[in-house]
């Protein structure tokens, strides 16, 4: 009996120890995070709004992160960036060296038509940046404020025309978050994409136009275009004299934001080595430089609120497209 009680003390003990040693082990990985490059995966092309912030990102990354860069993937694909989503799912080790641009247009994406991820598929690491649409109309237009397009539109439902840059997009969403928010009903046309559209009011193919900077903003240096209004919560700095959509009477507000995202199974160590990183980038004078060229804000939120953000953004997306009876998910 005594010998079984010994056998079974020194098992104890050597179990603790390995125990012991594995967290210390583990502690080890995450004190010498990231001792290899980090792989950013965006599911856009290159020269695309998306490849162009993560790519800023990457520029200042190495000077927080003790030399490590951050490597950018694109996997270019129609449909919203499904394709290159889902490769992530599937092949991105949980290990912090694989992280995913995730954006509101995902979460679009997710409620307007199946696909196999849903908006808080995977773990927030932090936002990066803001930025909001604006609706404008061509520079001869009879509208000269957000108020009279309301009013006609609330007159005649329907005939008011606003170009999108595709169904089911940014653009397209906050065209539909206007008009619920005005209580009118607009006629979306889809575009191939944003300068598209801009080229739409300009041979009168569309009356309005919902864009997100820098599509459209030298046409609207150049009085081609009229920016009637802006869907963000203070006005545009290279635009004082307009409106946000708040002041001009329609309550709403469309943030297009982006973040950093990191697959199931990360260990929250790990997360937080990537979010004090990432922080660092997004405060760092030289990112925010280039979303000021962008007409973006540098804006970073921690993993918790950015999570909150995301689910906040969910519910709000599958409500409004849910009632609008858009896409074919419902």
């Amino acid at each position: 009996m005594k010998k079984i009680i010994g056998i079974a003390f020194i098992f104890a003990i050597v179990t603790s120890a390995a125990f012991a040693g594995g967290r210390g082990d583990q502690q080890a990985a995450i004190d010498r995070f990231p001792s290899r490059p980090v792989m950013a995966r965006v599911a856009w092309p290159a020269g695309s709004g998306a490849d162009l912030v993560f790519r800023a990102i990457a520029e200042v990354f190495p000077d927080h992160s003790g030399g490590q860069p951050f490597v950018v993937e694109n996997m270019p694909c129609a449909a919203g960036g499904v394709a290159g989503v889902v490769d992530f799912m599937i092949n991105a080790a949980p290990d912090g060296y694989h992280v995913l641009q995730w954006m509101i247009a995902h979460v679009i994406r997710s409620h307007w038509t199946p696909v196999p991820f849903e908006g808080n598929s995977f773990v927030p690491v932090g936002q990066i940046m803001t930025s909001h649409n604006y609706i404008a109309v061509a520079g001869d237009s009879r509208f000269q404020t957000l108020g009279q397009l309301i009013t006609e539109a609330r007159a005649n439902p329907g005939s008011i025309t606003v170009g999108n840059a595709g169904p089911g997009g940014g653009n397209h969403m906050s065209g539909v978050m206007l008009e619920r928010a005005a209580g009118v009903q607009f006629l979306h046309v889809p575009f191939p994409g944003g300068p598209q559209s801009i080229t739409g009011l300009l041979t009168g193919d569309n009356m309005a136009s919902m864009n997100i900077p820098p599509e459209g903003i030298s046409q609207a240096h150049a009085g081609q275009i009229r920016i009637l209004a802006t869907l963000s919560p203070e006005r545009l700095r290279d635009f004082p004299e307009v409106p946000t959509a708040r002041e001009a009477g329609v309550d709403v507000i469309f943030n297009q934001w982006r973040g950093v995202v990191v697959p199931q199974g990360t260990p929250p160590g790990i997360v937080e080595r990537l979010e004090t990183i990432l922080r660092a980038s997004v405060e760092d004078p030289r990112f925010v430089e280039r979303m000021d060229g962008m007409m973006a804000t540098a804006d970073f939120v921690g993993a918790r609120e950015f999570g909150t953000l995301i689910d906040t953004e969910n519910r709000r997306i599958e409500e409004t497209i849910r009632a609008a009876g858009l896409g074919d998910r419902w």
